[in-house]
């Protein structure tokens, strides 16, 4: 009898051991490396994932399509933002290509009438409020990138959006989302005709 008790308590302590082995290899496999500094160790920042590919278009009409790229992205101060790109594809030409930004907090109330500065590495491009009169909502602007967008390189950049009382709010745009504006621009063109399958000849 002695000898199973023994042979019981071997297994309960290699269970155990197995167990603490474990939790060791999880706590490896999920903790973040950290780098030394003045203060101490600190985690190493993850880099940064870019969105995935968020391309939609929506039959508006008959012979009328809207396509459009949407993302939730978050400024510099944490705050949240709509950024949704957008334009009517197959127009016989390119009349808009809007860019709407929707703060997604009621303290995040955008000044009208102000430029939206786009700022690529030190050049600053400026697009106009389209709303003539008051936005929709205090927290919404629309701005016509027409003429800005074939400027822009392919690289990523930073919005400045003009907030009430000559505040700012800096939201970064990654290189995956500049991409996927220029897509949706290249839909606004008339597509070319399309060919008959078949020719028949009279004489």
């Amino acid at each position: 009898m002695l000898r199973d008790i023994l042979h019981d308590l071997e297994w309960g302590i290699a269970f155990v051991i197995m167990t603490l082995i474990l939790f060791v290899i999880i706590a490896l496999l999920t903790s973040e490396p950290a780098i030394a500094s003045g203060g101490g160790l600190r985690p190493i920042a993850k880099p940064e994932r870019s969105p995935i590919a968020t391309i939609t278009e929506t039959d508006i009409a008959p012979g009328q399509v809207l396509c459009r790229s949407e993302h939730v992205l978050s400024d510099e101060a944490g705050q949240k933002w709509d950024v949704m790109f957008f334009t009517q594809a197959n127009t016989p030409q390119v009349t808009s290509l809007n860019l709407r930004l929707s703060g997604l907090s009621s303290a995040l109330k955008i000044q009208s009438q102000r430029s939206l500065v786009i700022d690529i590495q030190g050049d600053r491009y400026k697009a106009s409020d389209i709303f003539l009169q008051e936005a929709p909502l205090p927290s919404i602007g629309q701005y016509n990138l027409k003429n800005i967008l074939p400027q822009l390189p392919t690289t990523d950049l930073f919005l400045e959006i003009p907030l009430e009382k000559g505040k700012l709010s800096r939201l970064h745009i990654p290189i995956a989302v500049v991409k996927e504006w220029q897509a949706v621009a290249s839909k606004n063109s008339n597509p070319a005709p399309k060919l008959p399958s078949s020719i028949e000849l009279f004489c």
